[in-house]
């Protein structure tokens, strides 16, 4: 499923370029050079696309290993962002659902980031390995968040610690979870405070968590397996909008405590006010 219409496509396109013209206009916007030169430092190999620059293409990988790999560059002060999607079960929920709603979240992100020339990474909690995408990288990235999976039921948050192992000065760690499974979530933030990144966690939630419809009994069916029978009231909705209260006062003090900011989104709210959000903040742009 594509992750936005062309209307919404056509709206992040303005926000990208306004992020471009702010820029442009200051040092930040020349931080990352197209071409070679002095004062860049070699980043990472990424495979070629086609339309890639063959000026950047590695010949010596090519002739170890009979593929394309483009050579990244780096200039001192260019910003990493780095884009991590919570890939848990419960993300799919809702009838806005949570998971497309995170990954509409990152993907806006990673288009004003490239369009401002900053290098991007993006990872998930079930498969840490990090995706490194430069100012050519939009379609890939489109694709590779349009595709990417939940983890299984019984799959585990992966240690992410090798995204803060270099230029975390540099560096911004964007999180988007709706922050059910909250200590690994809050320990990566630590980590991340630890290398010095610059953290955002945006808790996203849907309607139906948030303000239950339920009447007379209810099903309950666990991820894990198992059902519970139970009557719901107006009593009970109260007592669980209470709790679910209580557990996101909970969560945004952790998230405070380890360093990073926090931000709430419903998964029905449009993505461009966060981004204009992160902009203004200094995050983007």
């Amino acid at each position: 499923m594509a992750l936005f219409d062309e209307a919404t496509l056509t709206r992040l396109r303005r926000l990208r370029l306004a992020a471009g013209r702010v820029q442009r206009g200051g040092a930040r916007g020349e931080r990352l050079s197209k071409q070679f030169g002095a004062g860049q430092e070699f980043g990472a190999h990424r495979p070629y696309t086609m339309g890639d620059d063959l000026r950047r293409v590695d010949w010596n990988v090519y002739g170890r290993l009979g593929q394309l790999f483009l050579k990244l560059f780096e200039q001192p002060g260019q910003l990493r962002v780095l884009l991590v999607a919570d890939d848990a079960p419960t993300m799919n929920f809702g009838a806005h659902d949570k998971w497309l709603a995170a990954r509409r979240v990152l993907a806006a992100v990673g288009l004003i980031a490239l369009e401002g020339s900053e290098r991007v990474l993006l990872a998930s909690l079930g498969r840490p390995q990090p995706v490194q995408f430069d100012g050519t990288g939009e379609a890939r990235l489109l694709q590779l968040l349009e595709e990417m999976p939940l983890r299984s039921g019984g799959g585990n948050a992966a240690p992410l610690r090798g995204l803060f192992e270099t230029r975390g000065r540099d560096s911004v760690l964007v999180l988007v979870s709706d922050f059910q499974e909250r200590e690994p979530l809050v320990q990566l933030l630590r980590d991340a405070r630890r290398s010095g990144v610059r953290a955002i966690a945006i808790s996203i939630a849907s309607e139906e968590e948030l303000n239950p419809t339920l009447d007379g009994f209810s099903r309950l069916q666990a991820i894990g397996g198992g059902e519970t029978k139970l009557r719901v009231d107006e009593r009970v909705l109260q007592a669980y909008r209470e709790e679910v209260q209580h557990y996101r006062q909970s969560v945004a003090k952790a998230v405070h405590a380890a360093g990073a900011a926090f931000i709430e989104l419903d998964s029905a709210d449009p993505i461009e006010p966060l981004i204009v959000d992160l902009m203004r903040a200094g995050v983007l742009g």
